[in-house]
């Protein structure tokens, strides 16, 4: 018999947003549609709360998001989206990673090497510091290639293999999975990290349910690592716990 809370009086629809970052956040009609969705739903089920998934181009999602026409975005970092309600407890922790081409001589050392090359990022993502610090001085320059639009990694990964870029910048739990799914694991190498950041559902600004959310989030994401719910979910898509 589902309990409900003081929270769950009034059942809300709560729609998350997101491009495809998998396993962070998959394709809705997957059967295994990414832990963070995962958790979501499990989370907010126990509220009384259902979640709908949808995915749109980044950009697009975070203005979607800060405008209040959906609630909540999926795999955002604090800096990325500053002005949205997070919850106190991250959902995952991003490593940000350098990939090249196989046989390909770069390394990253330091913000001089990216000088050496041409690095393919993409439209409104987080890359940690190196936002702040490379991504954002230099872009426009030859430099640094922005990919906007939907399949933007898969895309940047196409970039890569053509030689249009010398490296990319990514999740490398993200890439790894892509690498899998496109069956080309030994087309690429490592090339150095760049920053870890902690990702987060958050919600719209715009909408006064958006705080409580939040609070629900903290405390299911609690409860979740003291029962060992989240082991489950993180063990399905190969992730370890990353506190």
């Amino acid at each position: 018999m589902m309990v409900f809370t003081v929270h769950s009086l009034v059942a809300n629809e709560i729609v998350l947003v997101a491009d495809e970052w998998c396993p962070y956040n998959c394709a809705p009609e997957d059967k295994n549609p990414g832990f963070m969705v995962e958790i979501a739903k499990f989370v907010f089920a126990k509220e009384g709360h259902s979640v709908i998934y949808h995915t749109a181009p980044w950009a697009r999602a975070i203005h979607l998001v800060r405008e209040g026409k959906h609630q909540g975005i999926i795999g955002t970092g604090r800096t990325e989206t500053p002005d949205f309600i997070f919850p106190d407890i991250e959902l995952g922790r991003a490593t940000h990673t350098f990939y090249t081409s196989k046989g390909h001589p770069w390394k990253y050392n330091g913000l001089d090497s990216l000088k050496e090359i041409n690095l393919g990022v993409i439209e409104d993502y987080s890359y940690g510091n190196l936002d702040n610090d490379y991504i954002k001085p230099n872009k426009g320059s030859e430099k640094i290639q922005v990919i906007n639009g939907e399949n933007g990694l898969m895309r940047n990964i196409k970039k890569l293999s053509y030689g249009r870029i010398d490296a990319l910048v990514d999740d490398k739990t993200v890439f790894q999975h892509q690498l899998y799914i496109t069956n080309t694991p030994n087309d690429f190498s490592e090339a150095g990290l760049a920053d870890f950041e902690d990702v987060f559902i958050a919600f719209s600004p715009k909408l006064k349910e958006s705080k409580s959310y939040a609070k629900i989030l903290s405390r299911g994401m609690k409860q979740l690592r003291k029962t060992g719910k989240l082991e489950e979910i993180l063990d399905k898509y190969g992730v370890e716990d990353w506190r």
